[in-house]
């Protein structure tokens, strides 16, 4: 399988994704490659990605996609960019916005940028190396001069890159050469995608994916992240499909530590299966306490053991309720729960005392009470209702 990340360059009803070997994904952002229907073996082409609004996709995820055999390919946007960082790591850079960032001819991120339109992930404005190419093509055809094109460029460079829309380029250009402008109109009345290096490149690295999608991925030797920001990062975007739909993994592993009561006991399972040290549970559940990767099928299974389908339906319907409430109530988020309630909740659920809640989280599995409360946040107005508190 392809999976296109695309969004402005090509959108998604682009003849050239028509193909039933490509899945196409809106553009790229933090947690898309922990997906599991992207497994070794597939290839992955990069377009688009947010950036703004939303945190970018981050290198680490991109060198541990590459260390599990899945091809990379990087084109036109921020596929360009990431590709030139990482083509030392195996990450496949197509086009000529790639060779210039390469080269070193680009440097900056807002070469590639434009504004989105909300509603269906279009370009609202042009990015600076369309202008470039267009500004090059005038000088070519004699358009312009050297130094006309010089101007027009840098002109363009000090706008804000939302602010790069076609009539900010018409208007700049007349100031600085009225027959420019005029040549630009033309071309485009002729050909839409006229100057769209961006749209050339990403037409060349879909080529090129569906050429490769017959041959493994070749995989640079020690490609690999244990670090507990990067597990945090893959258990935090790790879900599976269930009868209650996809569901976060993390979700359904806290719901067990909190509400199974026997959890301990499934927490030092899965501790002296890891070879635990010969130490009464409460040390060693104090001072061995792996940050579980949840993306690995074996330790899923261990920590959800317990788990039932009761279970699964009160995760989904605790979700809803907390979801329901951050909709309903201006301002509210489960974060803003008074952690004098949840540890109330807990000590309740833990049959201990405010005193004893620090061991019991240990022994399920969290590092200490903040790290249980946390966890817990999510699941508080569900259990309360549960519990006919009124709300």
């Amino acid at each position: 399988m392809i999976h296109v990340f695309t969004g402005p360059t090509l959108s998604p009803d682009d003849p050239a994704l028509r193909h039933r070997y490509l899945r196409v994904r809106p553009p790229i952002r933090h947690g898309d490659l922990f997906d599991p229907q992207i497994t070794a073996d597939d290839t992955v082409v990069i377009i688009d990605g947010v950036y703004h609004h939303s945190p970018a996709v981050r290198h680490k995820e991109l060198v541990w996609t590459l260390g599990r055999g899945v091809r990379v390919v990087g084109t036109a946007s921020i596929g360009a960019l990431r590709a030139a960082e990482l083509h030392a790591f195996g990450m496949i850079g197509v086009g000529a916005v790639w060779h210039a960032y390469v080269e070193g001819r680009l440097d900056g991120d807002d070469e590639v940028a434009v504004a989105q339109s909300t509603d269906d992930a279009r370009a609202c404005t042009w990015p600076l190396v369309r202008v470039r190419q267009v500004a090059g093509t005038a000088r070519t055809e004699g358009v312009i001069d050297a130094d006309q094109e010089t101007q027009i460029v840098d002109a363009l460079a000090g706008v804000y890159y939302a602010h790069r829309t076609l009539h900010a380029v018409k208007r700049l250009g007349q100031r600085i050469a009225p027959e420019f402008t005029h040549w630009l109109t033309q071309a485009l009345t002729v050909d839409a995608h006229f100057g769209d290096v961006k749209r050339a490149d990403a037409l060349d690295a879909i080529e090129l994916a569906q050429e490769l999608a017959g041959s493994p991925a070749e995989v640079v030797p020690g490609l690999t992240w244990t670090t507990r920001c990067f597990r945090q990062w893959a258990n935090a975007f790790a879900f599976q499909d269930t009868e209650q739909g996809r569901l976060p993994t993390v979700q359904r592993v806290n719901f067990q530590q909190i509400f199974d009561r026997q959890f301990k006991e499934v927490w030092w399972e899965f501790l002296t299966s890891r070879g635990a040290p010969d130490l009464p549970a409460t040390l060693t559940c104090a001072v061995i306490n792996p940050r579980a990767d949840l993306t690995d099928e074996t330790t899923t299974a261990r920590l959800l053991a317990r788990e039932t389908a009761a279970d699964r339906a009160d995760v989904a319907r605790y979700a809803a309720i907390t979801a329901e409430a951050c909709r309903s109530n201006r301002g509210f988020f489960p974060e803003a729960i008074k952690e004098s309630v949840v540890r109330e909740m807990l000590a309740g659920v833990w049959c201990v005392s405010s005193a004893g809640l620090e061991e019991e989280a240990w022994l399920r599995g969290f590092q200490g009470t903040k790290e249980a409360v946390a966890a817990a946040r999510p699941f508080v107005l569900g259990f309360l209702r549960d519990q006919g508190v009124p709300q």
